[in-house]
């Protein structure tokens, strides 16, 4: 069993727009996942409307960028979450047997599941991340930020969807030395909503808790681009986040290499 190397982009845009089109099909489903991000949205808003009428000082930050970062954090869960990620199909594909038959696909494998993820987030970020962030801009008068921390917000996004692949991605792998990743996955999820800063911004932590924080790549997935969105990163700090973003893209991507070859090559002495 081999897996082809090639990078075909016609290859890579069919298999993105054929998942464009599974996804758009559950309808029902989008329109659920739209009202609970609404919700969240709402609760989430005013809750720290609450804790800064008790304390207006104590993030750093004004109450209006401070919804910002929450509301953010909250939209950008229907594409950033774990779930939707590429490690449930590879795992289920493990569970069926017919994993072989995507590995030997005439095309990379990790493109091939590349594809297949950004065609299921490209939907997931117009039908809900895009109304949901415009249903904010009513509820809570919410501002876009100046064009450079707009820009820069733009690129950082796009890197925490490269950084948030890359680690599903391991996940998925390491499917198919355990077979079931349910509980890791689970594991993963909860670490990764804390020290992501999805809900509660990264530099209130302490001591220990900052630098784990800081050493760990998850960050990379919520904290820097809200970060650079309310404009708490700007200027040279938001280039050293950037950074810090691509180091991370890069040592996840040959990590992610490296650890597909050792696995292709347990899977191919096992016989598929």
């Amino acid at each position: 069993m081999r897996a082809a190397s090639g990078i075909d982009l016609r290859t890579g845009i069919a298999f993105l727009r054929n998942e464009f089109y599974n996804i758009t099909i559950y309808r029902v489903s989008f329109w659920l996942n739209f009202i609970y991000t609404f919700l969240m949205m709402y609760s989430v808003g005013y809750v720290w409307r609450a804790l800064y009428a008790a304390n207006p000082g104590a993030v750093g930050v004004s109450l209006g960028q401070m919804i910002s970062y929450a509301v953010l954090g909250v939209a950008l869960e229907a594409i950033l979450h774990p779930r939707n990620g590429p490690q449930n199909y590879i795992m289920e594909q493990v569970r069926k047997g017919t994993i072989e038959m995507d590995i030997m696909k005439p095309v990379d494998f990790q493109f091939y599941m590349f594809a297949k993820n950004m065609g299921s987030l490209a939907v997931r970020f117009l039908f809900l991340v895009l109304p949901s962030l415009i249903a904010a801009c009513f509820l809570f008068s919410l501002k876009l930020p100046a064009l450079p921390c707009f820009l820069g917000f733009l690129c950082s996004l796009a890197c925490s969807v490269v950084v948030s692949f890359f680690l599903n991605f391991i996940l998925g792998l390491l499917s198919m030395v355990t077979m079931n990743i349910k509980n890791i996955n689970w594991g993963y999820n909860a670490v990764l909503r804390f020290f992501s800063g999805q809900m509660v911004p990264l530099w209130i932590f302490p001591g220990v808790l900052g630098i784990i924080s800081d050493i760990l790549p998850f960050r990379c997935i919520y904290a820097i681009p809200m970060s650079i969105y309310i404009g708490n990163d700007a200027g040279v700090d938001m280039l050293k986040a950037l950074g810090v973003q691509f180091f991370w893209i890069i040592l996840l991507w040959i990590s992610s290499r490296l650890l597909m070859k050792h696995v292709f090559t347990r899977v191919m002495i096992q016989g598929g």
